[in-house]
């Protein structure tokens, strides 16, 4: 069973939005070594990224044998020209998708909770879309343990949803120092119900998240991004997350693509065959075992995600 729990679901695409998240492709390319032809990563992304009805993300799941995803939608209101009504058409595009594969998907909404009507929003994100959580990018500028956010959080609690949330740095325009990790120390003390996935487990500033996630039983943390070691630092990448499982346990750890972003540098089965190779492969000294290996690609997710079976 393998579960990919940070899918970026792109409805559509132009040539400025391709440039604006191509960089991180770019780095990518150049973290792992690989030299690329950025005209053809360009066409690529004009290719692979838009997927308005969920045949892409079906068709790369197959290809990649990824049995679950959990699909999400991102909104910034800094951005102007994106009214509330247009995050809405793309929060209900993005649910029809795992409406209509409900076996294999599930659609968790992009409410920037610094809206005004950001509370109406995510309700009916929850009530009439029939989405199942809550995406935040805080490093638009937001922070997520703040006011505004708590009005969000608690209709997410009550409604037994998860909050999939980005840690970690990021190239500017990025305001990282709301991406930390630590400041998702007081949703754990206050909302202690809801269950918490930090994207990236922080990234380099792993060890904020470790000693959250050591103490806090619903914070969670997912590997996107973590294939920039595994690629391009294997020995590195090995030595912290046995590092990393031996604080917080292997059951916080889930697997995680941040796809399509990363599929026009790598095929997402080559990420999920190094995780599968890491008992045979892991340097010296350094130990992983295949139970380990299975809880990380989707035993652990199955369980946060309360699914009692996948698609074979």
């Amino acid at each position: 069973m393998i579960i990919d729990v940070h899918y970026h679901q792109i409805l559509t695409v132009s040539d400025e939005m391709i440039k604006s998240i191509l960089p991180h492709s770019i780095h990518f390319s150049r973290i792992v070594h690989k030299k690329v032809d950025i005209d053809i990563l360009f066409q690529k992304a004009k290719e692979i990224w838009p997927d308005p009805d969920g045949e892409k993300l079906l068709a790369g799941m197959d290809e990649s044998g990824i049995d679950f995803t959990v699909i999400c939608e991102v909104d910034n209101m800094e951005f102007q020209e994106v009214t509330p009504e247009m995050v809405q058409i793309k929060n209900k595009a993005v649910a029809d998708i795992a409406r209509n594969y409900p076996d294999r998907v599930m659609a968790l909404a992009g409410v920037d909770p610094r809206r005004d009507n950001a509370v109406d929003m995510l309700r009916e994100c929850f009530e009439e879309f029939g989405m199942k959580g809550l995406k935040y990018h805080p490093d638009f500028g937001y922070d997520p343990s703040g006011p505004e956010s708590y009005k969000l959080l608690e209709i997410v609690e009550n409604n037994g949803g998860i909050l999939l949330t980005h840690t970690g740095p990021l190239m500017p325009p990025s305001r990282c120092k709301y991406a930390e990790p630590m400041l998702l120390a007081d949703i754990g003390v206050d909302f202690p119900e809801l269950k918490i996935i930090a994207a990236h487990m922080g990234y380099i500033n792993w060890r904020q998240w470790a000693a959250l996630a050591t103490y806090q039983p619903n914070l969670f943390g997912d590997l996107a991004m973590w294939d920039l070691y595994a690629f391009g630092r294997y020995d590195l990448f090995c030595r912290e997350l046995r590092d990393l499982i031996d604080l917080t346990g292997i059951e916080k750890v889930l697997f995680g693509t941040d796809d399509p972003v990363f599929r026009i540098v790598r095929p997402t089965r080559d990420w999920i065959q190094l995780l599968k190779d890491l008992p045979k492969k892991a340097p010296a000294g350094i130990r992983f075992t295949d139970e380990e290996v299975e809880a990380i690609l989707g035993g652990n997710a199955a369980k946060i995600l309360g699914l009692s079976s996948v698609h074979p």
